[in-house]
């Protein structure tokens, strides 16, 4: 279970955003500021916290600070959620301690890829240039979110024997795919099969790749995994 930790001193906002993000694997917890939030942490350790900057009492870079200076809550995930969109502050956030920045107001879509994201970082094993998971814990579409937010480029291979799958990755959007004994297949087509996937484990590598575009306009991958979904529904009625 998922606990992610809402630290903003706007009720409208913070209950909304609480809404937004709840799911059944997911509980959210809130606080109105700094000194609220490390007692909510003493109550019970979130795995994530999203916190506003501009905030009473204690505001959130003291709040963070206090965080980073206390060794049972030093790696907690911090995003902050504030209306302060200036590189400059988001470069004081990253010094500070943060894993991520979005600003105010809130693209809810692109609040919950980030949050996917600040989790897939936690949990995923990492090695060298590469990035590898259980299929079980992390469906198909979150690694394929986190790479078009990095805009990685390489190679995602996906395992559930005895199947296998290759899709090649170029700058955060996939070019190409492979199907087991298949061959090359359509992407669309790839996808619908390994999102059904629930089980086995995946394993990027960072690399140069030499397969060229199918076409001058290949689809982002969020808006090719919706493809997906949608074909699947229609599959399944």
């Amino acid at each position: 279970m998922q606990n992610i930790l809402l630290v903003d001193d706007d009720p409208c906002l913070r209950s909304l955003v609480a809404k937004v993000l709840a799911r059944p694997h997911r509980t959210v917890d809130v606080a109105t500021h700094g000194e609220e939030a490390i007692e909510r942490i003493a109550e019970r350790k979130p795995h994530l916290i999203i916190t506003d900057v501009v905030m009473p009492r204690m505001n959130g870079w003291s709040f963070v600070r206090r965080l980073r200076a206390q060794p049972s809550t030093a790696f907690i995930p911090v995003i902050f959620m504030t209306a302060l969109d200036d590189p400059k502050f988001r470069l004081r956030g990253f010094r500070i301690g943060a894993d991520d920045f979005i600003a105010k107001p809130i693209d809810f879509d692109e609040l919950e890829r980030r949050v996917e994201s600040v989790f897939f970082r936690s949990h995923a094993d990492r090695g060298g240039a590469g990035l590898s998971g259980d299929l079980s814990q992390f469906g198909l579409a979150t690694p394929l979110t986190i790479l078009e937010l990095e805009r990685k480029t390489g190679v995602l291979s996906v395992d559930r024997p005895p199947n296998h799958a290759l899709l090649v990755v170029k700058e955060g959007r996939v070019v190409h795919a492979e199907l087991g004994d298949r061959g090359p297949c359509d992407v669309l087509d790839c996808l619908c099969v390994t999102l059904a996937w629930g089980t086995g484990r995946f394993s990027f590598t960072e690399q140069a790749v030499n397969v060229k575009d199918a076409a001058a306009d290949i689809q982002p991958t969020t808006a090719l995994l919706l493809d997906a979904s949608r074909k699947l529904d229609e599959l399944a009625d």
